[in-house]
């Protein structure tokens, strides 16, 4: 149990192929600017959210699940509280560090995204996070550069990084521009998040499925979240200590 939730924590995750479905209608050919423009055009309006989640996480032959509480400041940081009847673990996310602590073994680890961005073969920080679980691109389009494809009636963006090697695929909802899936891949290294069932609150969509999978050489984790999101005006609420006589650990 302890390295599963350190891993969720730090959102290490495992392997999964995209889901085929059919889109029948609503799309409509568009050049490669127009369809990212408008792409950035529906990006969620928030400064507070509040999530929580049953979570399902399979790591390797184990099956655990594990009840969610997480906090949004947009672009400032995540606060996630985890639970299985009694508090498990909790872990803050800011734009420089990360920092979580284990109740049961009296655990902490405080480091920066290095080790996530060298697992995933790509940088990884607290936008890239935040935009995962508001079905947002985890890689913005400003960073790569973009070649339109088509599959199954959808929108479909991809690039490919020479500096680290890497491929990275999107596909969209023809309809509403929601994201359906994206994945970043490369030889050794493998993270796909998908999305279903969104929820218009408050003027944008937000997912309340998500499957983040992935797998890398040493891990294969898959977690299935259940999302219930809600918009908050809620400030003050992200207090986070480690408390005394945690002994810290290195990954």
């Amino acid at each position: 149990m302890k390295k599963i939730i350190l891993l969720f924590s730090i959102f290490i995750v495992g392997c999964k192929s995209f889901t085929k479905v059919e889109y029948k209608s609503d799309y409509k050919k568009v050049s490669t600017k127009t369809l990212i423009n408008e792409i950035k055009e529906r990006k969620p309006d928030y400064n507070y959210l509040s999530i929580r989640s049953q979570s399902t996480i399979i790591d390797n032959t184990s099956t655990n699940q594990i009840n969610l509480s997480v906090r949004i400041q947009k672009d400032e940081k995540i606060l996630i509280n985890g639970s299985i009847l009694i508090p498990l673990f909790k872990a803050l996310l800011t734009d420089k560090n990360i920092k979580f602590y284990e109740k049961i073994s009296r655990t902490f680890y405080s480091g920066n995204y290095q080790y996530i961005s060298n697992l995933l073969n790509n940088r990884f920080t607290l936008i890239s996070f935040q935009n995962m679980l508001t079905g947002q691109p985890i890689i913005e389009f400003k960073e790569m550069n973009w070649k339109q494809f088509y599959e199954n009636n959808t929108y479909g963006l991809e690039t490919f990084s020479k500096t680290n090697s890497n491929n990275v695929r999107y596909i969209f909802n023809p309809s509403n521009l929601s994201l359906i899936s994206q994945s970043i891949y490369s030889k050794n290294n493998y993270l796909t998040v998908e999305y279903d069932d969104y929820k218009f609150i408050e003027g944008d969509f937000y997912p309340e499925k998500i499957t983040i999978s992935a797998n890398n050489k040493k891990e294969k984790l898959k977690i299935l979240l259940n999302l219930k999101v809600s918009k908050t005006t809620q400030q003050g609420i992200f207090s986070f200590k480690i408390p005394n006589g945690y002994k810290e650990i290195k990954i």
